[in-house]
């Protein structure tokens, strides 16, 4: 299975594709190309300037593990500020969702983070290869744990329900409210139409009813997406031959 399907409370249907194996892998690769790259940047900068010496080997093993600190929380801090990615991840376009395609929380990334020894570290990677080829919804060990997943960003959203729907000639306008509605406004509801499912976001869809409503002056009884969709429609239809 390589698709996550999440039904809305809205009954709309949202289809997350999940990261490939092979994706994951080189995304991990390109984030531990980074931190070795950043060691090494370090060795070469305390090899070409010569403050360390003389210090004790307290004092070095104090420094040394202050500048290598940032590559321990590498992960832990990309996913909490990038919004579930590393930098590999943004490369490869994944990103770490909790199961039901929200945003994770920092706890969820923290219990992943802590899960690497395991999945990763200790076993070389075997046990969270293994995990993520063996479970339904390509989670490993950390995933299972933090109840998430990683997805592709790079496949569209697969809609039950669209505004791209053929229309026809029998279409029936439902609110001819929609005169109060100019061309440039009705581009612009299009526009954040089509973001709140590009992002897989649907409070996008929801606040964008709502101001619909109040721009014809009108309260829809439909659900949010099924009703911006008839008044971007209905406006078609009511000055297509204008």
């Amino acid at each position: 299975m390589n698709k996550l399907l999440i039904n809305t409370p809205q009954n709309v249907n949202f289809e997350y594709k999940l990261a490939p194996v092979g994706s994951r892998t080189l995304a991990f690769a390109i984030d531990y190309g980074i931190m070795m790259l950043y060691a090494f940047m370090v060795y070469v900068f305390f090899s070409t300037f010569d403050f360390l010496e003389g210090l004790d080997n307290w004092s070095l093993w104090g420094i040394y593990s202050l500048v290598f600190l940032p590559l321990f929380f590498y992960p832990l801090a990309c996913e909490t500020t990038l919004n579930g990615q590393t930098l590999g991840k943004k490369i490869m376009k994944l990103k770490v969702v909790k199961i039901d395609g929200t945003r994770a929380t920092f706890y969820q990334y923290f219990i992943r983070w802590v899960s690497n020894a395991v999945d990763i570290f200790l076993s070389m990677g075997g046990v969270g290869l293994t995990s993520i080829i063996l479970s339904q919804k390509g989670q490993r060990l950390g995933d299972i744990a933090a109840d998430t997943t990683v997805i592709s960003l790079k496949e569209t959203l697969n809609l039950k329900e669209t505004v791209f729907e053929e229309l026809t000639v029998e279409h029936k306008i439902v609110y001819p409210e929609v005169y109060r509605i100019s061309d440039q406004e009705i581009n612009e509801i299009k526009d954040i139409y089509n973001t709140g499912y590009r992002r897989k976001n649907y409070e996008i869809i929801i606040a964008l009813a709502e101001k619909v409503e109040t721009m014809i002056g009108k309260k829809s009884t439909d659900r949010p997406e099924a009703f911006v969709a008839q008044v971007i429609q209905d406006h078609y239809y009511s000055f297509k031959d204008n």
